[in-house]
């Protein structure tokens, strides 16, 4: 199967099953913007590029904040354009349905600029960001508008 193929079967997936549960599961209905960002989630499966939950056998301190879910709010900052991290923090508390896309249950689970600073450095620093733009490109080509 050629890659546009597959993307298209993927989206067809995506907006037939996974965009009425999210609208189920969430408190307001997607907006087309959160719809576009669940549908770059799922083509880049950001998770599969970043290290999970950190090891439980860790120095005496803080534990690591789950690099998932800051690796969906880099998607997230990439697409919706926020040229600083404090504006997607801010959005993240604003927006219940972008916090939840993107992991963070509650407004206490958002972690500070720094920490998202930090993060947001190891992502570019691998190829994550060219990953999340591909997509993005791939998604307009085939002409899909969510």
């Amino acid at each position: 199967m050629k890659v546009a193929e597959k993307v298209s079967w993927l989206m067809g997936r995506v907006q037939e099953n996974l965009f009425p549960h999210l609208n189920q599961c969430l408190k307001t209905p997607l907006t087309a913007q959160e719809e576009r960002l669940v549908s770059i989630l799922e083509i880049v499966q950001v998770e599969r590029h970043v290290v999970k939950a950190v090891s439980r056998y860790r120095w005496p301190g803080r534990n690591a904040h789950d690099r998932q879910s800051l690796a969906r709010a880099f998607v997230a900052k990439a697409l919706y354009r926020h040229p600083t991290t404090s504006d997607l923090i801010r959005a993240l508390n604003s927006a219940d349905n972008l916090r939840r896309i993107c992991g963070f249950m509650t407004h206490g689970d958002i972690p500070s600029e720094s920490t998202f600073s930090r993060a947001f450095a190891e992502f570019a620093a691998s190829s994550l960001g060219n990953l999340v733009h591909d997509a993005r490109m791939l998604i307009t080509l085939m002409g899909f508008s969510t």
